[in-house]
């Protein structure tokens, strides 16, 4: 099995949140699978607008993928690109990877699985289902993504989870922040981090709050598939921060009159 990365130096904790937030992205797209740019053009705007840390998560579904080989291609540039800028910004490479059924089975080649750096695994298309979810009674789709979740929340091969109940709140029906937070609660308690995504988790302030109820670690996520999209988990993050920040001084100031 894959050795796993230092979750204390890798995530944001939720608890207390860092002040500043790290300027880091953790879910982008090249046009080697569904983006719009070459990696060295999402680099050089990750560097351009401040990022230190960007960890690539390209898909792994064959379908999506560009080219036939195309992960052997994503090694080699992102190593080249590593090197390039190694004094400028840590580049990952990672796998946006999703669930093949409900008992742990990830859609991961042995290839992938030697030289994956970070796994970011996700509920896409519900197992048995495919991408029918918005045809799904909308019970049986918090149900299906549910399971799916507890399934990526347990699972020791995972790093992070992408964007919980995304898939069923744009395609179905909200997904029940209750059952978001039983999938936190499992998650950490198995030093799995929770993605924070501006592009599913809108507004992101009342996911926030589960994360820091439950001393969660974030995994900030932008769902990028363009460069200018590189970091608005980031920002998201870094303005929810100054707001509580400003709370707590009036709170003080007020506790002090």
């Amino acid at each position: 099995m894959r050795r796993k990365p230092d979750i204390k130096t890798l995530f944001i904790p939720a608890t207390p949140l860092p002040a500043p937030i790290p300027p880091w992205e953790y879910h982008a797209h090249s046009n080697l699978s569904d983006g719009l740019a070459d990696l060295s053009d999402m680099v050089d705007q990750a560097i351009n607008s401040g990022l230190t840390r960007l960890i690539f998560t390209e898909h792994t579904e064959p379908d999506i993928a560009t080219e036939s080989g195309w992960f052997r291609r994503y090694l080699d540039q992102l190593r080249a690109l590593r090197e390039k800028h190694r004094d400028r910004i840590m580049i990952g490479i990672g796998l946006e990877v999703p669930i093949t059924d409900f008992d742990g089975g990830l859609l991961l080649t042995s290839e992938m699985a030697e030289h994956v750096e970070f796994i970011l695994g996700a509920v896409h298309s519900y197992p048995g289902h495919g991408w029918d979810v918005g045809t799904l009674e909308p019970e049986r789709a918090v149900e299906l993504e549910y399971k799916g979740l507890m399934a990526l929340a347990e699972n020791p091969q995972v790093d992070a989870i992408a964007h919980p109940g995304g898939i069923c709140h744009l395609y179905n029906t909200p997904f029940p922040m209750e059952r978001f937070e039983e999938v936190v609660k499992k998650a950490t308690a198995n030093g799995i981090a929770i993605e924070l995504n501006p592009a599913y988790q809108n507004p992101m302030e009342p996911y926030l709050k589960i994360l820091q109820r439950h001393n969660a670690l974030i995994s900030p996520g932008s769902n990028a598939h363009a460069p200018f999209e590189l970091g608005r988990a980031w920002k998201t993050l870094q303005k929810l921060a100054d707001k509580g920040e400003r709370k707590g001084e009036r709170e003080a100031e007020l506790s002090s009159e």
